[in-house]
């Protein structure tokens, strides 16, 4: 099946071998595109499960966020996305809670989610406070920024 599905003209087994390079932003890509292809990856589950103990917290990120979209139904997305909303490089953090927000209110065990979230208002950095602030107005279903959003962005 890998050979009909493709995204950019790229199989979903050559994306696959993407998680295995030397290069960060090349796994990073790899789990993006996988990602896009969604559940007609499902091939790459193991893969991108291995993918989310990635040395590298942002390969770390987008693999988890790949492995939402090819298999909504699995926990270890959320649990590794949550995870890495305490990592120590600002922009993991800030990653992580923009994508735990794009999963939406509905996806299951979400809910774990949120006070995690709501920690990250006292974050030192702006941009992890606002990107927490945007993801917190997703999953709560505000359908707008949260009017907190003004007094993150100064």
């Amino acid at each position: 099946m890998s050979a009909q599905v493709a995204y950019l003209g790229t199989s979903i087994a050559d994306w696959v071998k993407e998680l295995s390079s030397s290069d960060p932003l090349r796994r990073r890509l790899g789990a993006y595109a996988l990602g896009e292809i969604g559940p007609a990856a499902a091939e790459a589950m193991s893969d991108l499960g291995a993918a989310v103990r990635d040395p590298v917290g942002f390969v770390r990120v987008w693999a988890a966020a790949a492995l939402a979209r090819v298999a909504p139904s699995g926990g270890e997305a959320v649990t590794v996305l949550i995870a890495e909303l305490g990592n120590e490089v600002d922009f993991v953090r800030s990653l992580a809670a923009w994508h735990l927000g794009r999963l939406g209110p509905a996806f299951p065990g979400i809910e774990q989610a949120l006070l995690p979230i709501r920690q990250l208002g006292a974050d030192k950095d702006p941009s992890v406070r606002v990107e927490a602030a945007l993801a917190l107005g997703m999953l709560e279903e505000k359908g707008a920024p949260p009017p907190e959003l003004k007094s993150l962005c100064t």
